[in-house]
């Protein structure tokens, strides 16, 4: 009797231990499982995130894809690209306010690439597109930022703020002239704005910056200053056309660059010139030498880009590993 008691207590045991061990089984498959579902969530939640992240703007885009444009700013004295049309119509016609605006053709569209001046009010502004064949006349709109410019107080030769009776005339004359300079228009294609600077060295007054001359307020800087030495060569950023060689009274010295389509360049206060009125110009190609000729404090050059007429940021059309 006690025998068989003592054999169904151990088959109890064996049972008792045979489903510990299948609950066991089934608990360590369910971790498993469960861990498996986590991994596959997670990495389809990673793989959903990674695929939801947003697209860089077109502007920023064309940036990369096009590096013959330069950067878009759209502050005033900066620069508006903008998308025009796609690369496989006809090359548009981009005007404001009546002025011709440089168009560019890119890898998938046409870009509009607009000079803002340092006067234009921040807010909605307009490009009109002329009518072609293909398509209708149209506006594009954009916004103007706000930008606060820094201020910088000089003083300088009295008779360089407020120039004599005698020269007043040549001012005017010379002011006259430069403008019919500046409103230079050559239809091309080969344009390019990827720039290299035209000489190294401390940039001494950026562009924008407020001027206080002998304690008056003038119009703001409207050009980059590199601070260099009487003699040191000063290279085209781009190929082109010189469009003027003069010696004026602010300016001193001064040569002017036509890369087409409304870009031109300046550099002031040079002591020499090198390239003529009709050379045609490559990049890095030797044209002047600076100075300190002119309205100046020292040796240095003045380097003003144009853009449609006005002037613009020197920098946005410089790389920025320069």
């Amino acid at each position: 009797m006690r025998r068989k008691l003592m054999t169904r207590s151990m088959q109890r045991r064996k049972s008792n231990l045979r489903t510990r061990l299948s609950s066991l089984r089934v608990t360590q498959s369910i971790a498993v499982f469960g861990t498996c579902a986590l991994v596959l969530t997670c990495a389809f939640v990673s793989f959903h995130v990674e695929a939801k992240l947003p697209s860089k703007p077109p502007v920023e885009r064309a940036q990369a894809q096009e590096p013959q444009l330069p950067r878009d700013s759209r502050v005033p004295g900066g620069i508006a690209v903008l998308q025009v049309a796609p690369a496989s119509a006809p090359k548009p016609s981009v005007t404001r306010d009546g002025v011709s605006v440089w168009v560019k053709q890119g890898a998938t569209h046409w870009w509009a690439v607009v000079g803002l001046p340092l006067s234009i009010t921040p807010g909605p502004h307009s490009v009109a597109v002329a009518a072609t064949p293909m398509a209708a006349a149209q506006t594009i709109h954009f916004d103007v930022k706000p930008k606060r410019y820094p201020v910088q107080k000089l003083t300088l030769n009295k008779a360089m703020v407020d120039p004599p009776a005698e020269v007043i005339e040549r001012i005017e004359r010379e002011s006259a002239h430069l403008k019919t300079v500046r409103s230079r228009w050559r239809e091309t294609d080969a344009t390019n704005a990827a720039f290299v600077i035209p000489a190294k060295g401390r940039l001494s007054s950026r562009f924008g910056v407020a001027r206080v001359l002998n304690g008056q307020p003038r119009a703001p800087h409207a050009g980059l200053d590199v601070a260099i030495p009487t003699g040191t060569p000063i290279t085209a950023p781009g190929d082109g056309i010189v469009l003027d060689v003069g010696d004026y009274y602010y300016c001193g010295k001064s040569l002017y660059i036509d890369h087409g389509n409304g870009l031109l360049t300046l550099y002031c206060h040079l002591s020499e010139h090198i390239a003529k009125v009709g050379d045609a110009v490559k990049q890095r190609q030797l044209v002047a030498l600076s100075g300190g000729t002119g309205r100046a404090t020292g040796p240095h050059l003045h380097w003003t880009v144009y853009l449609n007429g006005v002037s613009v940021e020197p920098e946005l059309f410089l790389s920025t590993k320069q």
